[in-house]
């Protein structure tokens, strides 16, 4: 394997979750090249890593959304000369693309959808029965390619830490400790209530943290009205960063809080201490992978996932109490935790 693409998903967590694919393919083939397929908005994961030679956009929803710029990427890819690709993602557009780019060896899950057009087809695990990194990493495993380190790592350049050191000097001079909180998630049954987000601001507040609120353009109508209950936050940054601007804020927090959600992916693998709220899913599954992760989760009668879209009262989240996280929270912060 000289080329060699990793055609990634579409979701933060999940991509935080595939990096260590990437040292194991510069550990198995040291010579190689190595490129990963991302949409736009995940480029900048990917940037800076070290494992990496390369991101290649694609973004069937903007830049390639029309059967011209589909073909234009097909003949982009192909003078790229890469001979093997192995698919994260399980898009049947994807791997066609790859074929028709001629790409010589094509990895991914067996399914019934693209049996004619992988050449190595894996059997995949059960979903829900393994971590979600398992499930990804099972593919190069079952192809010879050991996962030796299965924690993700993100590295910030010199310029971006000094990008969010001159953003948050004036809190940090202010305050005693450096606060971020995620108030959102792409699942609303995910979400815990604004009220109790904003009664925790309050009572770090208290103890002398500058609360930040962060989030995509999606999330800022959630962060502004938890803004609003509280008043207290010192800095509400949600849809004002981009990705790589976030991780530099987020290397210089002492905690943040959120949901079960991709900032919090992106924490963790900054090595911060990441209180993670989870309710109707499972951190069994989908736990951000780290040494400073910290699961809150209620035992309630429900089958865990649940994908009941319609609950009325979301009890695996109301019954979270904001004393309980606070409480916690001090501890981290105070060194007792």
């Amino acid at each position: 394997m000289r080329k060699i693409l990793v055609v990634n998903v579409n979701w933060l967590g999940d991509c935080v979750m595939t990096l260590p694919v990437f040292e194991a393919l510069k550990d198995k083939y040291p010579h190689s090249y190595v490129a990963v397929m991302a949409t736009i908005r995940l480029k900048g994961l990917f940037e800076h890593n070290s494992y990496i030679d390369e991101v290649i956009e694609f973004d069937e929803r903007t830049a390639q959304s029309s059967l011209n710029s589909k073909i234009a990427f097909v003949a982009a890819l192909r003078k790229k000369k890469f001979d093997t690709a192995f698919f994260i993602h399980r898009s049947f557009t994807r791997i066609l693309i790859c074929f028709l780019a001629g790409i010589r060896e094509r990895v991914g899950y067996k399914r019934s959808k693209t049996f004619f057009i992988l050449n190595s087809k894996i059997k995949a695990p059960c979903i829900n029965s393994v971590h979600r990194s398992e499930y990804y990493f099972h593919l190069f495993k079952a192809s010879g390619i050991m996962i030796k380190n299965s924690i993700p790592e993100i590295s910030v350049t010199e310029r971006e830490k000094k990008y969010a050191a001159a953003l948050l000097r004036e809190y940090k001079n202010k305050y005693k400790y450096m606060v971020a909180v995620n108030p959102s998630s792409n699942w609303i049954l995910k979400r815990w209530s604004k009220d109790n987000f904003a009664l925790l601001v309050n009572k770090l507040n208290e103890i002398g943290c500058a609360v930040f609120l962060i989030g995509t353009k999606s999330d800022k109508p959630v962060a502004d009205e938890v803004e609003s209950k509280s008043g207290k936050i010192a800095l509400n940054l949600a849809g004002k960063t981009t990705l790589r601007e976030l991780a530099a804020v987020l290397g210089q927090m002492d905690l943040i809080v959120s949901s079960d959600s991709g900032p919090a992916h992106l924490a963790a693998a900054l090595g911060i201490d990441t209180i993670i709220l989870f309710g109707p899913t499972s951190p069994a599954i989908t736990a951000p992978k780290g040494n400073k992760v910290h699961i809150f989760k209620k035992d309630i009668p429900c089958q865990i996932p649940c994908y009941k879209l319609d609950c009325e009262d979301n009890q695996c989240m109301a019954l979270i109490t904001p004393d309980e996280v606070f409480i916690e929270s001090e501890k981290i912060l105070t060194g007792n935790g």
